[in-house]
Protein backbone atom coordinates (compact mmCIF):
# COMPACT_ATOMS: atom_id res chain seq x y z
CA UNK A 1 0.00 0.00 0.00
CA UNK A 2 2.79 2.67 0.98
CA UNK A 3 4.49 1.91 -2.13
CA UNK A 4 1.70 2.32 -4.19
CA UNK A 5 0.82 5.64 -2.48
CA UNK A 6 4.57 6.90 -3.82
CA UNK A 7 4.18 5.78 -7.03
CA UNK A 8 0.54 8.15 -7.17
CA UNK A 9 2.23 11.15 -5.17
CA UNK A 10 5.60 10.76 -7.80
CA UNK A 11 2.79 10.46 -10.56
CA UNK A 12 0.89 13.89 -9.53
CA UNK A 13 4.45 15.28 -9.00
CA UNK A 14 5.15 14.69 -12.37
CA UNK A 15 1.68 16.18 -14.05
CA UNK A 16 1.89 19.07 -11.35
CA UNK A 17 5.57 19.80 -12.93
CA UNK A 18 4.41 19.11 -17.03
CA UNK A 19 1.52 21.66 -16.28
CA UNK A 20 3.73 24.29 -14.60
CA UNK A 21 5.95 23.74 -17.54
CA UNK A 22 3.12 24.31 -20.25
CA UNK A 23 2.05 27.56 -18.20
CA UNK A 24 5.72 28.78 -17.98
CA UNK A 25 6.33 28.17 -22.14
CA UNK A 26 3.00 30.02 -22.16
CA UNK A 27 4.32 32.83 -20.38
CA UNK A 28 7.41 33.27 -21.65
CA UNK A 29 5.97 33.33 -25.43
CA UNK A 30 3.92 36.38 -24.27
CA UNK A 31 6.97 37.97 -22.87
CA UNK A 32 8.52 37.48 -26.17
CA UNK A 33 5.89 38.79 -28.08
CA UNK A 34 5.53 42.15 -26.03
CA UNK A 35 8.84 42.80 -26.01
CA UNK A 36 9.37 42.06 -29.93
CA UNK A 37 5.96 44.47 -30.01
CA UNK A 38 7.38 46.94 -27.60
CA UNK A 39 10.64 47.25 -29.97
CA UNK A 40 8.84 46.92 -33.16
CA UNK A 41 6.70 50.23 -32.08
CA UNK A 42 9.53 51.68 -30.84
CA UNK A 43 11.99 51.10 -33.98
CA UNK A 44 8.94 51.90 -36.22
CA UNK A 45 8.34 55.52 -34.88
CA UNK A 46 9.30 58.06 -36.93
CA UNK A 47 11.54 60.06 -34.72
CA UNK A 48 15.71 59.99 -34.92
CA UNK A 49 16.80 56.58 -33.15
CA UNK A 50 19.21 58.88 -29.60
CA UNK A 51 15.65 60.80 -29.38
CA UNK A 52 13.72 57.82 -28.70
CA UNK A 53 16.12 56.26 -26.42
CA UNK A 54 16.83 59.85 -24.99
CA UNK A 55 13.18 60.34 -24.24
CA UNK A 56 12.37 56.39 -23.17
CA UNK A 57 14.68 57.15 -20.48
CA UNK A 58 14.25 60.49 -19.28
CA UNK A 59 12.11 59.78 -16.44
CA UNK A 60 14.62 57.45 -14.76
CA UNK A 61 17.56 59.85 -15.36
CA UNK A 62 18.15 63.63 -14.25
CA UNK A 63 20.38 64.08 -18.03
CA UNK A 64 21.72 67.41 -16.49
CA UNK A 65 23.54 68.67 -19.46
CA UNK A 66 27.18 68.69 -17.52
CA UNK A 67 26.99 65.14 -16.58
CA UNK A 68 26.68 63.76 -19.89
CA UNK A 69 29.23 61.66 -21.76
CA UNK A 70 29.81 62.37 -25.24
CA UNK A 71 31.13 59.94 -27.83
CA UNK A 72 31.68 62.40 -30.56
CA UNK A 73 28.71 63.71 -31.77
CA UNK A 74 26.66 61.61 -29.68
CA UNK A 75 25.85 61.56 -26.43
CA UNK A 76 24.76 58.60 -23.95
CA UNK A 77 21.32 58.72 -23.24
CA UNK A 78 22.14 58.20 -19.58
CA UNK A 79 24.52 60.58 -17.39
CA UNK A 80 27.47 59.41 -16.61
CA UNK A 81 26.49 58.19 -13.18
CA UNK A 82 23.56 56.15 -14.11
CA UNK A 83 25.50 54.77 -17.10
CA UNK A 84 27.77 53.54 -14.68
CA UNK A 85 25.58 52.04 -12.46
CA UNK A 86 23.64 49.84 -15.28
CA UNK A 87 26.64 49.20 -17.09
CA UNK A 88 27.84 47.66 -13.82
CA UNK A 89 24.99 45.70 -13.20
CA UNK A 90 24.96 44.15 -16.49
CA UNK A 91 29.05 43.25 -15.97
CA UNK A 92 28.25 42.15 -12.51
CA UNK A 93 25.43 40.17 -13.49
CA UNK A 94 27.28 38.83 -16.54
CA UNK A 95 30.77 37.89 -14.67
CA UNK A 96 28.86 35.83 -11.54
CA UNK A 97 26.58 34.11 -14.41
CA UNK A 98 29.90 33.44 -16.16
CA UNK A 99 31.68 31.52 -13.51
CA UNK A 100 28.71 29.16 -12.80
CA UNK A 101 26.81 30.93 -9.81
CA UNK A 102 22.98 30.91 -11.44
CA UNK A 103 20.80 29.58 -7.91
CA UNK A 104 24.08 30.12 -5.41
CA UNK A 105 22.24 31.53 -3.01
CA UNK A 106 24.58 31.65 0.15
CA UNK A 107 25.16 34.62 1.68
CA UNK A 108 28.32 36.59 0.19
CA UNK A 109 31.74 36.34 2.25
CA UNK A 110 32.77 39.40 4.23
CA UNK A 111 34.77 40.57 1.86
CA UNK A 112 31.91 41.42 -0.51
CA UNK A 113 30.27 43.26 2.66
CA UNK A 114 33.70 45.27 3.39
CA UNK A 115 33.46 46.62 -0.74
CA UNK A 116 30.10 47.25 -0.23
CA UNK A 117 30.61 49.03 2.82
CA UNK A 118 33.13 51.36 0.67
CA UNK A 119 31.02 51.68 -2.41
CA UNK A 120 28.28 53.30 -0.76
CA UNK A 121 30.75 55.42 0.86
CA UNK A 122 32.08 56.63 -1.88
CA UNK A 123 28.91 57.10 -3.76
CA UNK A 124 27.36 58.94 -1.13
CA UNK A 125 29.96 61.57 -0.77
CA UNK A 126 30.46 62.20 -4.64
CA UNK A 127 26.92 62.39 -4.70
CA UNK A 128 26.57 64.99 -2.30
CA UNK A 129 29.48 66.58 -3.73
CA UNK A 130 27.43 67.12 -6.86
CA UNK A 131 24.46 67.81 -5.69
CA UNK A 132 25.82 70.86 -4.08
CA UNK A 133 27.32 72.27 -6.95
CA UNK A 134 24.75 71.94 -9.07
CA UNK A 135 21.89 73.24 -6.51
CA UNK A 136 23.74 75.79 -4.08
CA UNK A 137 27.22 76.22 -6.41
CA UNK A 138 29.35 75.22 -3.57
CA UNK A 139 31.64 72.61 -3.70
CA UNK A 140 31.52 70.87 0.21
CA UNK A 141 35.06 68.29 -1.15
CA UNK A 142 36.85 68.72 -4.46
CA UNK A 143 35.78 70.00 -7.99
CA UNK A 144 33.25 67.24 -9.36
CA UNK A 145 34.09 65.30 -12.57
CA UNK A 146 32.16 63.36 -14.76
CA UNK A 147 35.10 60.47 -14.01
CA UNK A 148 34.38 60.24 -10.70
CA UNK A 149 30.86 59.88 -11.28
CA UNK A 150 31.32 57.36 -13.55
CA UNK A 151 33.28 55.47 -11.19
CA UNK A 152 31.22 55.69 -8.46
CA UNK A 153 28.10 54.67 -10.48
CA UNK A 154 29.62 51.53 -12.59
CA UNK A 155 30.65 50.69 -8.49
CA UNK A 156 27.34 50.38 -6.75
CA UNK A 157 25.81 48.68 -10.20
CA UNK A 158 28.64 45.85 -9.50
CA UNK A 159 27.58 45.72 -5.95
CA UNK A 160 24.14 46.09 -6.95
CA UNK A 161 24.62 43.06 -9.36
CA UNK A 162 25.49 40.83 -6.35
CA UNK A 163 22.36 41.76 -4.47
CA UNK A 164 19.80 41.39 -7.30
CA UNK A 165 20.98 37.87 -7.83
CA UNK A 166 21.18 36.95 -4.49
CA UNK A 167 17.81 38.35 -4.24
CA UNK A 168 16.32 36.12 -7.36
CA UNK A 169 18.28 32.98 -6.48
CA UNK A 170 16.48 33.12 -3.45
CA UNK A 171 12.96 33.24 -4.81
CA UNK A 172 13.80 29.74 -5.79
CA UNK A 173 12.96 26.43 -4.06
CA UNK A 174 16.48 25.35 -5.67
CA UNK A 175 18.35 28.11 -4.77
CA UNK A 176 21.78 26.17 -3.14
CA UNK A 177 22.58 27.90 0.28
CA UNK A 178 25.52 26.01 0.52
CA UNK A 179 27.12 27.92 -2.41
CA UNK A 180 28.07 31.54 -2.12
CA UNK A 181 26.97 33.38 -4.78
CA UNK A 182 30.53 35.68 -3.96
CA UNK A 183 33.01 33.33 -2.57
CA UNK A 184 36.10 35.90 -1.40
CA UNK A 185 38.58 38.19 -2.46
CA UNK A 186 39.50 36.17 -6.46
CA UNK A 187 36.06 36.87 -7.00
CA UNK A 188 36.02 40.30 -6.25
CA UNK A 189 38.93 41.19 -7.86
CA UNK A 190 37.71 39.75 -10.98
CA UNK A 191 34.96 41.67 -10.26
CA UNK A 192 36.27 44.77 -10.13
CA UNK A 193 38.78 44.46 -13.19
CA UNK A 194 35.97 43.94 -15.30
CA UNK A 195 34.54 47.22 -13.91
CA UNK A 196 37.48 48.78 -14.48
CA UNK A 197 37.10 47.82 -18.54
CA UNK A 198 33.92 48.84 -18.49
CA UNK A 199 34.80 52.07 -16.87
CA UNK A 200 37.55 52.79 -19.61
CA UNK A 201 34.99 51.76 -22.24
CA UNK A 202 32.80 54.47 -21.06
CA UNK A 203 35.19 57.29 -20.16
CA UNK A 204 36.84 56.88 -24.00
CA UNK A 205 34.50 58.98 -26.02
CA UNK A 206 35.48 56.63 -28.46
CA UNK A 207 32.66 56.99 -31.00
CA UNK A 208 32.74 53.19 -32.18
CA UNK A 209 31.70 52.40 -28.76
CA UNK A 210 28.35 54.47 -28.23
CA UNK A 211 25.96 52.12 -29.74
CA UNK A 212 27.22 49.30 -27.37
CA UNK A 213 27.07 51.35 -24.73
CA UNK A 214 24.17 53.15 -24.97
CA UNK A 215 22.24 49.29 -25.23
CA UNK A 216 24.06 47.87 -22.32
CA UNK A 217 23.73 50.72 -19.62
CA UNK A 218 19.58 51.07 -20.86
CA UNK A 219 19.35 47.36 -21.03
CA UNK A 220 20.57 46.87 -17.54
CA UNK A 221 18.91 49.85 -16.67
CA UNK A 222 15.33 47.50 -18.27
CA UNK A 223 16.63 44.49 -16.85
CA UNK A 224 16.92 46.22 -13.70
CA UNK A 225 13.14 47.48 -13.44
CA UNK A 226 12.22 44.19 -14.83
CA UNK A 227 14.05 41.96 -11.67
CA UNK A 228 12.83 44.77 -9.11
CA UNK A 229 8.90 44.81 -10.31
CA UNK A 230 9.32 40.46 -10.21
CA UNK A 231 10.82 40.15 -6.96
CA UNK A 232 8.00 42.43 -5.96
CA UNK A 233 5.19 40.75 -7.45
CA UNK A 234 6.41 37.61 -5.70
CA UNK A 235 6.19 39.28 -2.14
CA UNK A 236 2.30 40.56 -2.86
CA UNK A 237 1.14 37.73 -4.83
CA UNK A 238 -1.26 34.93 -2.51
CA UNK A 239 0.13 31.57 -1.32
CA UNK A 240 4.07 30.61 -2.06
CA UNK A 241 6.30 33.34 -2.30
CA UNK A 242 8.98 30.74 -4.10
CA UNK A 243 9.48 29.69 -7.46
CA UNK A 244 9.78 26.42 -8.56
CA UNK A 245 11.74 26.41 -11.21
CA UNK A 246 12.51 28.96 -13.97
CA UNK A 247 9.38 28.26 -16.03
CA UNK A 248 7.53 29.50 -13.13
CA UNK A 249 9.02 32.82 -13.07
CA UNK A 250 7.44 33.02 -16.85
CA UNK A 251 4.09 35.08 -15.12
CA UNK A 252 6.11 37.20 -13.03
CA UNK A 253 8.39 37.86 -15.76
CA UNK A 254 6.02 38.76 -18.01
CA UNK A 255 3.67 41.38 -15.67
CA UNK A 256 6.97 42.72 -14.46
CA UNK A 257 7.84 43.46 -18.44
CA UNK A 258 4.00 45.10 -18.67
CA UNK A 259 4.96 47.38 -15.73
CA UNK A 260 8.39 48.87 -16.04
CA UNK A 261 7.10 49.67 -19.99
CA UNK A 262 4.35 51.68 -18.77
CA UNK A 263 6.55 53.14 -15.73
CA UNK A 264 9.06 54.11 -17.99
CA UNK A 265 6.44 55.89 -20.50
CA UNK A 266 4.65 57.68 -17.24
CA UNK A 267 7.70 59.02 -15.63
CA UNK A 268 8.81 60.29 -18.75
CA UNK A 269 5.16 61.71 -19.56
CA UNK A 270 5.20 63.26 -16.23
CA UNK A 271 8.59 64.88 -16.67
CA UNK A 272 7.67 66.43 -19.82
CA UNK A 273 4.79 67.42 -18.68
CA UNK A 274 6.08 69.26 -16.06
CA UNK A 275 8.06 70.71 -18.31
CA UNK A 276 11.26 69.02 -16.89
Amino acid sequence: MRREEEVVQEALRQVEAHRRRRRGEEAFRWCVLWWGGVLLAFFLAPWPLADKVWAAVHGLCAQTPGHMLRFGEQVLPLCARDSGIYLGVVLGAAFFLARGRWLAAGRPSRPFWALLAGVLTFFAVDALNSLADDWFGRRLLYEPDNHLRLASGLALGLVLAVLLLWAVHLSFRGGQRERRIVAGWPDLAGLLLLGGLGGLALGSGWPPLYIPLAALSVGGLVAALVVLNALLLLTVRPGSRVLEDLWEAGRPLFWAGLLAVAEMAFLSWLRYRLGG
